[in-house]
């Protein structure tokens, strides 16, 4: 695999905002982004004309309906829906299960794509992204910010994260992570997390509950099609973080409890999305991630 599949570097997750165009589309559909802004539930200061009523103190002057009040003879203001921003939050999970992949590239380089492709297309509908990035040791916060600022400083924390060395895998990290992550989560944003979910346990799954005030939960399932399905029969030699291994695959009934283990996570993520009322999306290596995103930010996902 060449270098740019095995870590990101800036250069490629800055390149990606001219991908992220056709995302802006679907996020941009119905909306008037010049205010950056969603229309809300309720009436206030908005750009979309709702009604005119009788003007009542406090009211804006400014939105005082003039030919409306001289009509009538007495004051009379108009309201528009109120607009409210819609931010985004992501954690990108970079930890040691994650630098593995058999196609195109490794997962934590999908992970680090599709969260740079997010970041744009968030920045560009007028939205603020940020994010919790978990590197297999730590955790590193981005505070959701506006314009270039908020993608590149992502950025950076994803290509930070992604040269750190391989970390021994450990469930404690990643459930300190997602905790910080929830914590960090504030009611109306939208909050999307990316992993492999190879050390998602009960408390994991407990921070996970917390981020029910989100307008959206979006869990997103990185693998490799080599952890779906085994390759053909035969005797294979696999580098892992801990040393080289060989797997014999020549055995029928161990090709059959091959997949066992993404089975039953993927049955794990669909309870557990179920339960926190949230999407599930997988992501395979080599999938295109703007297909994924696509289907996230379609406007009516987005509404």
């Amino acid at each position: 695999m060449p270098t740019s599949a095995i870590a990101p570097t800036p250069r490629d997750l800055i390149a990606l905002r001219a991908q992220a165009a056709a995302l802006r589309i679907s996020m941009n559909a119905g909306r008037d982004t010049s205010a950056g802004a969603h229309r809300g539930p309720g009436l206030g200061a908005g750009l979309d004309f709702a009604e005119v009523r009788p003007y009542q103190g406090g009211d804006d002057l400014r939105s005082m309906d003039w030919r409306h009040t001289a009509r009538r003879g007495r004051p009379f203001t108009k309201l528009f829906h109120a607009e409210r921003e819609r931010p985004v939050r992501v954690f990108v999970d970079l930890g040691s299960t994650m630098r593995f992949g058999t196609r195109h590239a490794f997962k934590s380089v999908i992970a680090a794509r599709t969260a740079a492709l997010l970041a744009w297309a968030t920045i560009d509908a007028g939205d603020r992204i940020g994010g919790t990035v978990h590197d297999g040791h730590t955790h590193r916060e981005q505070p959701p910010c506006g314009r270039e600022r908020g993608a590149l400083g992502l950025i950076h924390q994803l290509v930070a994260a992604a040269a750190e060395p391989t970390p021994t895998s450990a469930p404690a990290p990643f459930t300190a992570a997602l905790r910080a992550f929830a914590h960090s989560v504030r009611p109306g944003t939208r909050a999307i997390v990316l992993s492999d979910f190879h050390h998602l346990d009960a408390a994991g799954e407990r921070a996970l509950a917390t981020l029910r005030g989100a307008s959206g939960i979006t869990l997103v399932h990185v693998f490799d099609a080599l952890e779906a399905s085994p390759p053909p029969p035969g005797i294979y030699r696999i580098t892992a973080p801990d040393g080289e291994r060989t797997l014999d695959l020549r055995d029928p009934a161990v090709r059959d409890a091959y997949g066992a283990p993404f089975r039953q996570r993927s049955a794990q993520l669909a309870a557990l999305a179920q339960r926190l009322g949230a999407t599930r999306l997988p992501l395979a290596t080599h999938d295109d991630p703007r297909r994924i995103l696509a289907s996230l930010l379609r406007p009516e996902a987005a509404a």
